[in-house]
């Protein structure tokens, strides 16, 4: 099997970026041109051929090689530098559990996060603070596009036809942030996963919606009781595909985090009593059991800027988290 991408020819940069559209290659915004100095550079940063594998989606016989994933993290505006960044967040998104086939041709439309841990966020400036979600940030924003666009042109996920969204949502352009490891004491993400603290992972989940957790009672049990609120009125049957490993992620502000820190809360002891919350037997319509498997299943990460008492739950679909340690030069 050749790995060997078409070329394609235009006269200029301009013809370029508006011959990527009429192609289908793009998201609805404008790329750039991966000419083949910019994709040896970026295959050069992660020291990987064009040929190499990073995974496959079997159920639609796809492949996918390193040569495709540089293409399209070119096209997405990523430095050489953030293509380990890239790399990891692919092979995570291609392993067995995160469902690549079913989580991009789903009627729900859903999205996938990137949430980078390790040396690499500091050195690459993928932002975890203020703002983390939004634009302005080009590690996030380029990193997380990357992603998408593998997922378009590489995966065939294309809105009417292997991509089956009814309305899919923004965040199918982007989504990437970094935890705020330095803000706490707090055990970080890729701890949990039995990482070390000095390796840098990336880490994957499917995603159907983003749920905003607003309180403002300064008590721990307060805001755990607004978590479990709002993640049991949506509830959360149980997923026979990942079974066991199917978690929620909850994105804690600095002003919820800090309440917990000034009660001695650890991040174990958070997911412990917040499952013990969500697993209560169900009392109506609208307050649901929600299916997780124990407090390993309710992750926690400190992310997001202060000024508002304010968390996010990302509420997951088909799949269950996975990573991959960013393998970098040096």
């Amino acid at each position: 099997m050749s790995f060997v991408s078409p070329v394609h020819s235009f006269e200029d940069e301009e013809a370029a970026s508006e011959g990527y559209f009429e192609l289908g290659f793009t998201d609805g915004f404008p790329v750039i041109a991966p000419t083949e100095p910019r994709v040896t550079a970026m295959l050069a940063a992660a020291r990987l051929g064009p040929g190499e594998v990073l995974g496959e989606v079997p159920t639609r016989k796809v492949t996918v090689a390193a040569e495709k994933v540089a293409i399209n993290a070119v096209m997405a505006g990523c430095r050489p530098e953030y293509f380990p960044v890239v790399v990891a967040a692919v092979r995570a998104f291609l392993q067995p559990e995160a469902n690549a086939h079913s989580t991009t041709a789903t009627l729900a439309g859903a999205a996938h996060a990137v949430i980078v841990n390790g040396p690499a966020r500091a050195e690459l400036d993928i932002v975890s603070g203020q703002a983390c979600f939004g634009p302005g940030f080009r590690a996030n924003a380029t990193i997380g596009r990357a992603l998408r666009l593998v997922i378009r042109n590489v995966c065939r996920t294309v809105p009417g036809d292997l991509d089956r969204a009814s309305f899919s949502w923004p965040l199918r352009y982007s989504f990437c942030f970094g935890e705020n490891e330095e803000a706490s004491e707090w055990t970080p993400l890729h701890v949990q996963f039995g990482y070390a603290r000095d390796e840098s992972v990336v880490i994957i989940q499917s995603i159907f919606s983003l749920v905003a957790l607003l309180e403002f009672d300064p008590s721990p049990q307060s805001i755990l009781r607004t978590f479990a609120h709002f993640t049991r009125a949506y509830g959360m049957g149980r997923d026979d595909f990942v079974g066991d490993a199917r978690s929620l992620v909850y994105v804690v502000g600095p002003e919820h985090q800090r309440r917990f820190l000034d009660e001695g809360w650890a991040k174990e002891r958070v997911s412990e009593d917040l499952w013990s919350l969500l697993t209560a037997p169900a009392t109506g319509p609208y307050d649901r059991h929600v299916d997780v498997t124990g407090p390993e299943n309710v992750l926690l990460v400190a992310a997001g800027g202060p000024g508002i008492a304010q968390s996010w739950l990302l509420l997951p679909h088909l799949a269950a988290p996975t990573h991959e340690r960013i393998r970098r030069q040096g």
